[in-house]
């Protein structure tokens, strides 16, 4: 069910009252209540509840600290969504995130963890990643690292699963002992005035159009969102949690910087012959490829191409699709040839035989796995385009930006959700302080903290991913030489892997051999 505070409007609704409202038709008694339910003062509204946006009005409405306090989200998406997601599973979700045990603990503290059976999460323990050029690989075993996250290195959770947990938790929320319980307007458009830059008088994007946001002015310190049906809503702090295409974002004048990889990444799910417990990525000349379990013997595609091999991918049947993926993963390696150049050949050739000594002893502890053979491809396979995209600021008065609305990256590591929650985390943590300080939540200098805290996490990320995109793609034979003697003797070294994998739990590590979409 949904909160009894979610109101069911063709166009937008807002919670007035303990009861639910069917879809009907508004009285003038409505109308009149949801207007000056507007006009009230907001402290934090959320443009956005998705995932990330979710997290946020959970993580606030959880604190103690803001009880009293004013919250609302604003989620444009059909109720209808979170009904599906309360349905029965049958064939797993295309959509997939991996969680890593940093985001479990924001999940458990903020009380969504407990609201997803654990027969629909997929932990994995072992994480392997290895060069379709040459011999070297690197393996992961989270039992090795001897932390008190456990045995897990993280979690395979699809989409549907983790809003349905989210949903049902501000659902309590909404419903809370609360002079000011959690406020969700679903579904509720914001449009873009006709005097937008875009093309057309409304600038879609997913599921909503925005039709304006007024920032703080010098004499009233509340930013001003309007949604579809004129209703405006004032409020201290709006943080725009909508996307890569952010609305609230380009009304705030905050701008990005990025560039497009003019590849794709191809998204599917197949049976395989064995139960899968491990991440596993290959890197391809054509780019990374992972497989990823999931719940009930299924495993999830995540395959990076070109655009045009993308578009094959899509459109093969089922059988042909179940081939290629095989051959991708299980086609032997191709040994690359130390360079000609004498001087650097001879330099590289002695690093290589070199490791290769050492590649045999730490195989003995950490040997190489073959990942299971697809059987079968099922449900829908879908493509999305890749790119880095960064905002150039987080945050400005009476504005912050959370999750893709700040930064997209390459999902090769698949941390782009996990940094958003990382995003939620240091936001939430940053207002509470506000609150317990009496500071004015959309004061541009407070909201600086935030913006320091998290711009340089996320920036080293999508650095550092778009520098593995590069080091893994087509190289000279050199380079793929010496990329080989890095992996091989990283694996032999297991202090060094404890403590990478140690950093990875905790959240710190800025490059977690985990994937998502």
């Amino acid at each position: 069910m949904v909160s009894r505070h979610v109101q069911r409007k063709v166009r937008s609704s807002i919670c007035t009252s303990m009861h639910t409202r069917s879809l009907a038709f508004w009285t003038e008694e409505d109308k009149a209540e949801r207007a000056e339910r507007g006009r009230e003062l907001q402290d934090v509204v959320i443009v956005g509840g998705g995932i990330v946006g979710s997290a946020l009005a959970c993580n606030l409405k959880s604190n103690p600290v803001f009880h009293g306090k004013k919250v609302t989200v604003i989620e444009p998406s059909p109720p209808k969504q979170l009904e599906d997601a309360n349905a029965s599973l049958g064939l797993p979700d295309a959509r997939v995130y991996t969680i890593t045990p940093a985001s479990k603990k924001l999940f458990e503290a903020i009380g969504v963890w407990d609201k997803i059976k654990p027969e629909h999460i997929a932990p994995f323990g072992h994480m392997q990643v290895w060069d379709a050029m040459g011999d070297g690989f690197i393996r992961f075993d989270a039992a090795k690292a001897q932390v008190k996250s456990g045995s897990d290195l993280g979690y395979v959770l699809e989409h549907g699963v983790l809003q349905r947990a989210l949903a049902l938790r501000m659902q309590e929320l909404a419903g809370q002992d609360d002079p000011n319980p959690l406020r969700i307007l679903s579904p509720a458009e914001v449009h873009a005035p006709s005097s937008s830059t875009s093309s057309s008088p409304y600038l879609t994007m997913f599921h909503h159009q925005v039709r304006n946001f007024e920032g703080p002015g010098e004499v009233h310190r509340a930013g001003t969102v309007t949604l579809e049906d004129g209703t405006e809503i004032r409020s201290r702090l709006v943080v725009a949690a909508d996307g890569g295409k952010s609305m609230i974002r380009k009304l705030s004048a905050l701008g990005t910087w990025g560039w497009t990889y003019d590849q794709q990444a191809v998204v599917a799910t197949v049976k395989t012959d064995q139960i899968n417990t491990t991440a596993f990525q290959r890197f391809l000349p054509s780019g990374p490829i992972a497989l990823l379990p999931l719940r009930d013997g299924y495993s999830s595609v995540v395959w990076s191409t070109t655009e045009n091999h993308a578009i094959e991918l899509k459109s093969i049947s089922p059988q042909e699709f179940v081939a290629a993926l095989n051959e991708a993963l299980h086609k032997p390696s191709v040994t690359p040839s130390p360079p000609q150049v004498p001087l650097l050949g001879n330099l590289i050739q002695g690093i290589h035989l070199a490791a290769q000594t050492v590649l045999a002893a730490g195989a003995l502890a950490d040997p190489f796995q073959a990942p299971p053979k697809a059987t079968e491809a099922v449900g829908r396979r879908i493509a999305f385009p890749l790119k880095l995209q960064h905002a150039t600021r987080y945050s400005k008065y009476g504005v912050a930006l959370i999750g893709d609305s700040a930064h997209s990256i390459h999902p090769l590591a698949g941390q782009g959700l996990n940094l958003g929650l990382a995003d939620v985390t240091s936001l939430g943590n940053v207002l509470s302080q506000g609150v317990q300080a009496g500071v004015h939540l959309g004061d541009e200098l407070f909201l600086k903290h935030y913006d320091n805290d998290r711009k340089k996490a996320n920036i080293s990320m999508a650095l550092a991913m778009d520098g593995f995109k590069n080091l893994f793609g087509p190289a000279p034979d050199a380079v793929q030489v010496a990329r080989n003697v890095g992996m091989s003797t990283l694996n032999a070294v297991e202090p060094i892997k404890v403590y990478m994998m140690i950093l990875g739990v905790s959240g710190y590590c800025c490059v977690h051999l985990t994937f998502d979409l």
